[in-house]
């Protein structure tokens, strides 16, 4: 499920949301609350991006998945968002 998306001004095709990784290896899809699967649905938790980007996985609870959020936030957007309070010649 999204978290965040790109109607957020400066973050482009960027979207986060947590996957979970099924018992067949395959990833829920973006619009999937993995928070609100029944237990033992996922065997992992996935921060992702729409841009493709994939980070480490979680353990498959609500404290993973507040980690995949964070991982997401710092981990990557961080890197694609340039500093709104640079001086313009800084970014």
């Amino acid at each position: 499920m999204l978290f965040i998306g790109g109607s957020d001004e400066g973050i482009g095709n960027h979207a986060g949301f947590v996957v979970g990784r099924y018992r067949d290896g395959a990833l829920s899809d973006a619009w999937t609350d993995v928070t609100r699967c029944a237990p033992g649905t996922f065997t992992a938790l996935l921060p992702a991006c729409r841009c493709g980007w994939r980070g480490r996985a979680q353990q498959p609870d609500d404290a993973g998945a507040l980690r995949c959020r964070r991982e997401w936030t710092r981990e990557h957007l961080q890197h694609v968002v340039p500093t709104r309070h640079a001086p313009s010649h800084q970014r």
